[in-house]
Order: structure tokens, then C-alpha cells, then sequence
């Protein structure tokens, strides 16, 4: 298998304030923010980032999302669960080889118990924070979705997770968030931004999300992934953009 082919999967959409993205900004102003995941075709199997949306909404949103399913409204058809997108792809989820979360809020963890079979790798402050979060952001973890057991893989800071893929810690967002650098062999490097960047207006506007942890260290972590992106020429794929999205699903 040929490491350089990055599949986006769509995952589902979400009903939300603009300026929950981009504080200040459109207040009042709705749209439908992409929800997606990726699969990176890496030579030692292929690597799953994220895990969308709980498909278990698709027939009992209020047991999945609890009061979210009211106020944010996740569309998703039976098609965007995970594990169909994966076959899209001709990929079983027991193919995967390694899960890679940005972080554990929960359109980014849907589909997690699925992967019990793999490592999961994780930031170990994201891990702590997320059994026990400050009472402000609580309501984005839900323990349905990543109390499993899973295989959890605990790391601190800066990783190279496989040659050619390396983590990139950007807390603010959350306590343990990080990014994903992908540098292939042959072709494009990318930098996955997760909800450090969920619109290419943060980096643009330098300015961040209104469901940050920590409003200082998101910023630092914009910034940061700006550098990064222009030192290692590496194009940022921001994680609710609807333009990004648009682009890039037929050329990744």
C-alpha cells in the first residue's frame, strides 16, 4: 500500500451559530457546518482520524445526543455512519489500523466504539479532562461515546505517530487537542486542524471559537499551526469548513 492518498469522509452536518466558529462574527446567522473524519492510506494499514457522528441518532437523537439533539439539530443519513463511508472506500472498520483523535467532544468521536480492535491515540490531557471537564464545556463530552474499551494510547505533546504522520498538541480548544501533520512520501502534505481551526477564517481573522477551554492558548495554537503550515508547506484542512469541504472532496 502506497502512503499518500488522504479519503475525507462525510460524516453529517450540524445546525450551528456562525459565531460559535468565529466569536463576534454573523451572531444569529445559521449554518450547516460539515462533519467529517478521514482515512490516511498509509503503508502500514490504513489510519482512521476522528469518528463523526453517533449513527445511533439516526432512529433515538435525545438517547445519542441528549438536549444537543434539539438545540444544534446533527443531520446525518445512514450513509455517513463511519462504518458505511468506510465501505465506500472497500474498507472494513477491522482494516483499520490505528485511530487518531484530535479530541474527544462528540461530533468527533460518533463512531469511536467501533474500533475496539486498534490502538486509539489520544492526548492523556484530553483523556483526564474529558472524564472529568469544568462544568463550562462539559456538555460537549459524552461519556456514551468514548467511556468503551477501547485501547486507548496516551501521549503527551509533539509525536510522530508512523514516518510521515506526527501530532501536533494545540490546546485551547480543549485541554488536549491536537493536530495532525501528514507528510507522504509523494504529493501534498496536509495539517488536519481538528476544532483548533474550525474555519480558515480563525487563521485568516485571527480570531478563535466562541466553545473554547482556553481562548489565550487557542489562539497560540492558530498562530502556531499558521507557521507550521507555511514552514512545512502544508495545507490546513480546517474541520467545519463548508468551502474546504467543498473543495477538497473530490481532490484529496
Amino acid at each position: 500500500m502506497v502512503f499518500g492518498k488522504v479519503h475525507i469522509l462525510r460524516g453529517g452536518f450540524i445546525d450551528i451559530d456562525r459565531s460559535i466558529f468565529l466569536t463576534g462574527t454573523d451572531i444569529g446567522k445559521k449554518i450547516k457546518a460539515p462533519v467529517c473524519s478521514f482515512v490516511i492510506m498509509h503503508k502500514e494499514g490504513p489510519i482512521l482520524v476522528d469518528a463523526g457522528l453517533n449513527p445511533d441518532g439516526l432512529t433515538d437523537p435525545e438517547h445519542a445526543w441528549g438536549p444537543r439533539a434539539r438545540l444544534i439539530k446533527p443531520e446525518l443519513t445512514e450513509a455517513d455512519d463511519v462504518r458505511n463511508r468506510l465501505k465506500e472506500l472497500e474498507l472494513d472498520v477491522s482494516d483499520i489500523k490505528m485511530v487518531i483523535l484530535t479530541h474527544l467532544h462528540w461530533d468527533h468521536t460518533g463512531g469511536l466504539r467501533f474500533f475496539t480492535h486498534c490502538p486509539v491515540i489520544v492526548q492523556k490531557a484530553e483523556y483526564r479532562f474529558a472524564f472529568n471537564p469544568d462544568s463550562f464545556v462539559s456538555s460537549q463530552y459524552m461519556r456514551n461515546h468514548f467511556d468503551f474499551p477501547v485501547n486507548y494510547q496516551l501521549i503527551e505533546g509533539d509525536r510522530i505517530i508512523v514516518p510521515g504522520i506526527s501530532v501536533i498538541k494545540t490546546s485551547g480548544h480543549t485541554p488536549g487537542h491536537q493536530s495532525i501533520l501528514i507528510k507522504p512520501d509523494n504529493g501534498n502534505s496536509y495539517i488536519l486542524s481538528g476544532d483548533a481551526m474550525c474555519l480558515k477564517d480563525n487563521l485568516t481573522l485571527k480570531i478563535p471559537s466562541s466553545n473554547n477551554w482556553n481562548n489565550r492558548q487557542a489562539m497560540e495554537s492558530i498562530h502556531r499551526l499558521g507557521h507550521l503550515s507555511e514552514l512545512l508547506k502544508a495545507e490546513i484542512i480546517s474541520s467545519h469548513d463548508t468551502s474546504t469541504w467543498e473543495c477538497l472532496i473530490e481532490s484529496l
